[in-house]
């Protein structure tokens, strides 16, 4: 037997595209039809029975075996003429539904049974689900006590008529969806009990595939439907079911056949055929009750034919299971064509590879919609889609499937958001811009988006013009028109879809009107739908907007119905609509352009005739010229150039040399209107500029002086430089906020919830790696982060894997169970299994915080915070392998004093818990005084506000001079004493200046956090004593590590530069107290300062002897595995990463001049090379030379001593040896 003789003759082009299955013979029993070859699947239809009127079993069971490709028929041809009643209002109660929802369905009783609104989407959809709900409740009660009701009988439910009632009513006017129609199908299965009850399920079933053609569990339940009856009227010895009378077995058994059941299996196979994600569902089951039936003939050709031909056709459509199809078949080769079924099997492959090769395509976005599905999160699943959608559109290898995998593909995605309008659109512009579409009906599917989206402007108006496309009947599509205005939905938000409608509406009038084989009455007809549109917008913008409303502002019916007139050579009318017009949009510049251009377009017309174009005054375009005139005379136009630009152009093309002196005139002087005009509209915006400006430096200064971290520098002395600090701080506080927040570690700027999107694996090989834990998920993501510990048995290993999303640890849960290197890895969620660790000696490193807990479990890791921005941070994160180790740590380790100082705090990390903060300013007993008079004493301020209560403590901020800056915070003992001091002193006078008080707002540290934490002091008086830059004292690169105050003849300052040594490579999470604790193996120390944008450290020992041992090297790996000793100049040479992103040293090559614009403007305030914020190197801001030659010369070389680059700290240091 040839593999090509087992494809139908006529089926060499269906099988180049991998099309579905053909026609097949035999036993009654036949393959999937291609669908290809006749309608696409997207517009597959069942035909449903007309009104009410039952078939009889013989007329529905040759209807069901009606191929659905052959008789693709638009629902709403089968639809009654008006939608049915919604249930009549009543009140009850129901012992199935709670007190609540009985009073609920009461009120949607009540509310849709007014007529204006029968058409309200939701309310159809909550009331269907209560009364489904109740009815489940009563067929089969929850068992939550010992007491629970027996099961009820189906029929005996109170609500059972409403119920059916309002699904049907809902079924007349919408789309019902998937999810309504399997609920619908479920319940009406548990009520049949007579043959009539069984044939009306079997005709609900074809009403759901045809509303739902796509589905795969509407298609299910049906053949499971003809299944279970087939097999009940059929099973029982003699042919007979004891429950059911003669007369409805007899009836059974004539609709419920093997013949129907194949029927609907192949018709299920092939409408969801191209649902490559559950296709083989249905293809399955087909397949099986196929080779059952003919096993009856094991040895006709046609059956055997037909079989192969089911597999072939199978395997050269894309599915995901399409290996375990091939499975199935082979079988069957080795069977049928004995030792010739390996040359067989190659064959087939090579025929089936184009649909492996778009499966393959496809599986990356297959497997992640999947992982998106299982996990629940609708936004992920919408998320996944619109990707899909895009990488299906902009696919640049292209395959014979394309289209039939995107349709399918659109199909699944409505089947998750059934009312998503744009992917509708989307689907139908998809189609009707696919050549492939060309010669098929889409009207089906647009009655399907019509009923799913009723409220859509859009897609009635797609749905008119397709029927224009398509040729129909007038009276169709003027049904089509009046289904769409009888919804009332097309006005809910406003008056935009139901004006897109009519337009589309008006156009197809217009069109159909002066069609070739139009007559007088299509003219007439036009004129009247036309003009009864635009009394139909009037009224609905009347009763949406108010009796003002004043019509479209887009006038796009009026435009049609212009357009009407001209063609009927109706001139006039058509003229007069534009001059009304003009009284409601004389403003807009787009209007004047249309109605001008449609002056110039008759006046056109005539002169287009004549042979000699002869220009005279008589035969110019007047009319347009007076269009342009009454436009330029319009005030409060929005767009006034444009006016005024084709005013001119008007002249210029058209008019007399005469006519065109006097426009020029008049334009110019109308320019000249305009430039005044917009001068006015300059200022008053430059006006509200300024003003906006000055109240945002107000809040600015207003917060810097109710924190009390931040001076306000213009008030300083310019002393020792410092003067360039105040562009360089307002400078790098922009660049903070712009890139980071300052709590945040630059390793990790996105925020990161580590406890909810940890997840924890077990039971993995001791020697297990970060990536083979990597590959382990490669289907779910990419964790950033991964820590292995091993677990004390020694024999296996445990890790904690950080994902970035919730999607993406629901996917990973997926894989419990799953085997790593022969192992079955077991997965938790890593949720309450970290503890947040504070109040410890700052000295404690991890493996102290670990030696802390490690009692208590198996520790996975020990997470500090960083420190880069914020060098008083003094916490950590401590995991543990499960939360029960947690619990265990937290209960015997919280609130446990360590030393005299420090009572340790452990609790379980929740990120959700907010922090309650306590203090005078959470608790609005601070107030904060400002514009005091500075002469005032501090005694003379304190009497004058005890007056209003009880004073705990009174601050009045200073500069660094000690003249007091006006704005003093004084803190009562409740916050009723701090109330009446602000509503007594505010706005009010004291010493002869008016007061500004008001409640201190607890707010964050407003200076540069940069600044702060990257050149921050630690200066070392005494063994023991450590005394970091104090709040109000001068902080980071304020402070010089040169010892300024000492005389130049001491020893100490002379060795200075040498005692200091760097250290680089420091993790962000070290603090000062342990880079001291490991430097003072070596000696004391003077001082330490942080230098974190190099990622490193300068350290001052007090004993040169020690310096110089550690600056050849010593052992630092406490503080991190890179840390090593060297150079200051080494350290401050090095670039920042902030800066240039990398660590390499050494100054950018000079900018060559030829690379400067020609006539490039100066730059004010432009600087070169490090010292240009200070006038150049060795000059001071107030002017005058450096003193120290020597000095000035270094700076002038811009290197140090041990031939680096200059650091700020240095240039300090030789202006103050200088002095």
């Amino acid at each position: 037997m040839d593999i090509h003789a087992l494809l139908s003759p006529d089926d060499g082009a269906t099988s180049s595209t991998g099309a579905g299955a053909g026609a097949g013979a035999g036993a009654g029993a036949r393959a999937p039809e291609a669908s290809s070859a006749a309608t696409p699947p997207v517009v597959q239809r069942q035909r449903r029975p007309a009104g009410g009127k039952q078939k009889t079993p013989s007329a529905l069971s040759q209807e069901v075996r009606r191929s659905p490709e052959r008789h693709a028929s638009p629902r709403s041809a089968y639809r009654p003429a008006a939608p049915s009643q919604t249930p009549p209002p009543r009140d009850f109660t129901s012992n199935a539904l709670s007190d609540a929802e009985s009073q609920r369905v009461t009120e949607l009783l009540n509310f849709l049974a007014e007529k204006e609104n029968s058409y309200a989407y939701a309310y159809h959809v909550e009331l269907v689900n209560l009364l489904h709900k109740g009815f489940l409740a009563h067929v089969d009660p929850p068992a939550d006590n010992e007491h629970a009701a027996p099961r009820g009988d189906p029929r005996s439910f109170v609500l059972l008529a409403e119920m059916r009632q309002a699904r049907e009513a809902m079924d007349t006017r919408f789309a019902v969806g998937e999810a309504i129609w399997l609920d619908w199908l479920s319940d009406e299965m548990l009520l049949a009990t007579s043959s009539d009850e069984r044939i009306a399920i079997t005709e609900l079933c074809q009403k759901a595939v045809a509303d739902e053609p796509a589905s795969v569990k509407l298609w299910q339940a049906y053949a499971n439907w003809v299944s279970t009856n087939c097999a009940a009227c059929h099973a029982h010895e003699g042919g007979m079911n004891p429950n059911w009378s003669i007369e409805d077995n007899e009836m059974v058994k004539e609709l419920f056949t093997m013949d129907v059941l194949l029927s609907v299996l192949e018709q299920a196979a092939a409408a969801t055929q191209w649902r490559v994600d559950q296709s083989h569902v249905l293809w399955n089951k087909y397949a099986h009750v196929f080779q059952e039936q003919i096993s009856q003939h094991p040895t006709e050709a046609a059956d055997l034919k037909s079989l192969h031909d089911l597999f072939l056709r199978r395997l050269m459509v894309p599915h995901i299971t399409w290996d375990e199809t091939r499975q199935l078949y082979w079988p069957i080769l080795s069977r049928d064509f004995g030792d010739r079924w390996e040359a067989r099997v190659a064959e087939v492959n090579h025929m089936a590879e184009s649909a492996k090769t778009a499966m393959g395509l496809r599986n990356d976005n297959e497997s992640k919609l999947q992982r998106a599905i299982e996990s629940g999160d609708r936004e992920a699943v919408h998320h996944q889609f619109v990707k899909y959608f895009k990488d299906e559109k902009f696919r640049k290898r292209r395959t014979n499937f394309d289209y039939d995998m995107r349709c399918a593909l659109f199909e699944r995605a409505l089947l998750h958001e059934p009312t998503n309008t744009e992917w509708w659109l989307d689907y139908i512009d998809f189609l009707n811009t696919y050549e492939q579409s060309a010669s098929r009906t889409l009207l089906p599917l647009m009655e399907r988006a019509t009923r799913h989206c009723p409220w859509s402007g859009d897609l009635w108006a797609r749905r008119i013009l397709r029927a224009d496309v398509e040729q129909k009947p007038r009276e169709e599509i003027e049904n089509t028109k009046h289904r769409a205005t009888n919804s009332g939905l097309l006005d809910v938000g406003g008056m935009e879809e139901l004006v897109k409608m009519l337009q589309e509406w008006c156009s197809y009038l217009r069109r159909h009107a002066f069609a070739v084989n139009s007559t007088e009455d299509d003219v007439d007809t036009a004129e009247v739908g036309i003009t009864m549109a635009l009394e139909d917008v009037q009224e609905a913008g009347k009763k949406i907007y108010g009796p003002n409303f004043d019509g479209d502002p887009l006038f796009r019916l009026e435009q049609i119905q212009i357009k009407f007139y001209a063609e009927a050579r109706r001139i006039q009318e058509a003229r007069d609509i534009y001059q009304h017009l003009a009284a409601r949009h004389g403003n807009s510049s787009d209007f004047w352009a249309k109605y001008y251009y449609w002056e110039i377009w008759l006046w056109g017309y005539d002169r287009i005739r004549e042979t000699r174009r002869v220009e005279t005054d008589g035969n110019g375009p007047n009319l347009a010229t007076a269009v342009v005139q009454q436009a330029l005379q319009q005030r409060n136009l929005d767009h006034p150039e444009r006016v005024m630009e084709l005013y001119l152009n008007h002249f210029q093309q058209h008019e007399s040399s005469v006519r065109l002196q006097v426009a020029l005139a008049e334009a110019r002087e109308f320019a000249n209107k305009i430039a005044v005009k917009r001068a006015k509209e300059a200022e008053e915006a430059a006006a509200l500029a300024a003003q906006q400006q000055e109240q945002l430096l107000a809040a600015a200064q207003v917060e810097e002086e109710v924190t009390g971290d931040k001076r306000k520098r213009e008030d300083e002395p310019l002393t020792n430089g410092d003067s360039h600090k105040r562009a360089r701080t307002e400078l790098e506080t922009i660049a903070e906020k712009e890139g980071a927040e300052p709590s945040a570690s630059a390793s990790a700027q996105i925020k990161r919830d580590r406890e909810h999107n940890t997840i924890t694996l077990r039971n993995l090989p001791v020697d297990v790696t970060d990536f083979e834990i990597k590959k382990f998920f490669r289907d779910v993501g990419n964790p950033p982060s991964i820590n292995i510990a091993k677990e004390s048995d020694a024999q296996t290993a445990s890790a904690t894997v950080e994902f970035t999303s919730q999607e993406d640890v629901l996917a990973a849960k997926t894989r419990n169970g799953k085997e790593l290197r022969g192992r079955e890895v077991k997965i938790q969620s890593g949720t309450l299994s970290t503890l947040y660790v504070t109040n410890y000696p700052d000295v404690y490193d991890e493996e102290k915080i670990r030696s802390l807990f490690k009692s208590y479990g198996d520790i996975v890791s020990v997470r500090f915070p960083s420190l880069k921005y914020n060098s008083r941070r003094r916490f950590c994160y401590v995991t543990f392998l499960t939360p029960e180790m947690a619990k265990a740590a937290e209960k015997a380790m919280h609130e446990t004093k360590l030393d005299s100082m420090h009572t340790l705090t452990a609790l379980i990390s929740n990120p959700d818990a907010k922090k309650q903060r306590s203090g005078p300013q959470d608790e609005g007993r601070e107030i904060v005084v400002k514009n005091m008079d500075r002469e005032a004493k501090e005694s003379e301020i304190g009497e004058h506000f005890a007056q209003f209560g009880q004073i705990e403590r009174m601050n009045l901020i200073k500069l660094v001079n000690g003249k007091p800056t006006g704005t003093v915070f004084i803190v009562y003992r409740t916050p009723q004493d701090a109330a009446k001091a602000v509503e007594e002193s505010n706005d009010k006078p004291f010493r002869e200046r008016v007061l500004k008080v008001e409640i201190a707002q607890p707010k964050g540290r407003t200076a540069a956090p940069s600044e702060r934490a990257r050149h921050e002091d630690i200066i070392i008086k005494k063994a023991g004593s450590v005394e970091p830059a104090g709040k109000g004292e001068r902080r980071g690169s304020d402070v010089s590590m040169a010892s300024s105050s000492r005389p130049a003849d001491d020893e100490a300052y002379k060795t200075a530069r040498e005692r200091k040594i760097a250290i680089f490579n420091i993790p962000d999470t070290v603090n000062d107290a342990r880079i001291r604790a490991a430097m003072e193996h070596y000696g004391p120390l003077t001082k330490i300062q942080l230098r974190r944008e190099k990622e490193g450290a300068i350290v001052e020992f007090a004993d040169l002897a020690a310096a110089n041992r550690v600056r050849l090297g010593v052992d630092v790996s406490s503080l991190g595995p890179e840390v090593r000793t060297g150079e200051v100049g080494e350290l401050l040479a090095r670039q920042s990463k902030k800066k240039n992103g990398s660590k390499a040293s050494g100054s950018a090559p000079a900018t060559s001049s030829s690379s400067k614009p020609a006539f490039a403007p100066p730059q004010l305030g432009a600087r070169g090379g490090r010292g240009g914020r200070r006038g150049g190197l060795g000059f001071k801001r107030a002017g005058g030379f450096a003193s120290a030659p020597a000095a000035a010369a270094a700076a002038a070389s811009g290197e140090n001593a041990d031939g680096g680059k200059k650091s700020n700290a240095d240039f300090r240091s030789i202006f103050a040896a200088g002095k």
